[in-house]
């Protein structure tokens, strides 16, 4: 047994293994599954706003209409549990490229797999039960796809355009994928290798990518990554003090004294230096830094280290006991993770307390935006004010959901303009204080959330 060839199967089942192991949580996933099963239940595309108070009737898209449709599909088949082994199935392909990818051009496994497994585990980040997760496995399946080309094997570009095709309607990140095809074509023109293959594909995908029902568009995808909502903790700058933060800096510090060391070749530079400014740009766009430079620093770090180099031309191939007992591990670890996937979402930082209030109430209900999809899958009986598409709030009603909450000096002028009847937020907002003195009425309060009431 061939420790090369098992290794990505290997590193994709210990992924998948610890993929399994959180419950849903993310205030995105409801408003994706509201999404997904209206578009079941109706047999259309949702293209207007049928959640908000604010919004409603409004067209608006978020450019995954499939992806949500997928998500929707795995609720139904095996509710939360279905959810969590999706979102295990698409890391699992993810480390599985990614391990490909780490092993091209000669890298030994014993730098390639940990190499590898950083990257994944600064992926982890991205881990929610979102259309993102397409993303994360598309992106390191085509990179593999656009090597295997490189390296000669032109056939298997067929499969780029269909892939681009499903992915543009999968999430807004496509647009990464159209990128990584053009940088690889524009390598082929300057190299002068299978150009003009490259160059059919290039255009082929990009048409393809215009296929796109959502009306999202490579615009709006590209705007979006380009100038992400900085209010929003995962479209802001990298934190280096954090986990994550941490382990990208440290990506960065490796691939360039690799390369001071080293050097690297021009498609190197023009894989590496978009993502790395794309990564700088915004937390969740981080993983996609790392997983382009994998292949680099597995391939270039033996070569700059000659202690390192030499150690391992004397290793000796690995036992097959050792291959066979090490594969066992991770079946097991898939095995348990099965064994043990959460059937229910982590709940304790939305209002839980309150839903029965809010869902018998009426009139316009302001609430925390971290709060809306919960509350859009919930209690769909309460339109909300605002929740994590975003988009279709920008930029009047979020500012001036800001001015409210916030306490601004028009808050009384937006809550008498929207005629809100009802505010849900954390008992520790400005506004809450505020309207317990006009002699708001408390409906229901916790520690974690007040539900407050208009006086009649």
């Amino acid at each position: 047994m061939n420790g090369r060839a098992v290794a990505p199967l290997y590193v994709a089942l210990a992924a998948f293994a610890l993929a399994l192991a959180t419950p849903p949580g993310d205030p995105d996933t409801y408003w994706h599954l509201a999404s997904g099963k209206w578009m079941v239940d109706h047999g259309a595309l949702l293209r207007t706003d049928v959640f908000s108070s604010t919004v409603n009737g409004q067209p608006y898209s978020v450019g995954e209409w499939l992806g949500e449709i997928v998500l929707y599909v795995a609720y139904l088949a095996g509710g939360w549990t279905g959810l969590v082994i999706l979102r295990g199935l698409l890391v699992a392909v993810a480390a599985f490229f990614l391990t490909r990818v780490a092993l091209r051009g000669g890298a030994p496994v014993i730098v390639a797999v940990p190499v590898s497994c950083a990257a994944l585990l600064l992926s982890e980040i991205v881990w929610t039960d979102r259309p993102h997760l397409f993303t994360l496995a598309l992106f390191p399946l085509l990179l593999d796809l656009l090597f295997t080309a490189r390296a000669g094997r032109i056939g298997v570009l067929l499969a780029v355009p269909p892939l681009l095709l499903v992915w543009t309607n999968l999430h807004g990140g496509y647009a990464l994928g159209l990128a990584l095809v053009g940088i690889f074509t524009l390598d082929a023109l300057l190299t002068r290798r299978n150009w003009a293959a490259f160059a059919i594909t290039a255009s082929t995908a990009f048409a393809a990518s215009l296929v796109d029902p959502g009306s999202l568009g490579l615009g709006a995808a590209a705007a979006h990554a380009t100038a992400p909502p900085r209010f929003i903790v995962e479209e802001s700058p990298p934190d280096v003090t954090r986990p994550a933060g941490f382990v990208f800096a440290a990506f960065i510090i490796g691939t360039f004294a690799l390369a001071l060391r080293g050097g690297g070749t021009l498609l190197d530079l023009m894989l590496l230096a978009p993502l790395l400014w794309l990564g700088m740009s915004a937390q969740r766009q981080m993983p996609y830094f790392a997983f382009a430079a994998v292949p680099y620093i597995a391939t270039a770090l033996p070569r700059a280290w000659p202690p390192l180099e030499r150690w391992l031309a004397r290793r000796r191939p690995y036992p097959r006991a050792a291959i066979v007992g090490f594969g066992a591990g991770v079946v097991a670890m898939a095995v348990v993770g099965l064994a043990f996937v959460p059937n229910a979402p982590n709940e304790r930082a939305y209002p839980t307390a309150a839903l029965d209030a809010v869902r018998s109430g009426s009139g316009v209900l302001l609430n925390e935006y971290d709060w809306g999809g919960y509350l859009i899958w919930r209690a769909p009986e309460r339109p909300v004010f605002v929740d994590g598409r975003l988009f279709p709030f920008l930029p009047d009603v979020f500012a001036d959901w800001r001015e409210a909450v916030e306490l601004g000096p028009r808050w009384k002028d937006v809550l008498d303009r929207y005629k809100v009847a009802q505010v849900l937020l954390r008992p520790d907002r400005a506004l809450v204080s505020a309207l317990r003195e006009q002699g708001w009425r408390v409906v229901t309060e916790d520690a974690l959330a007040v539900l407050l009431e208009r006086p009649r």
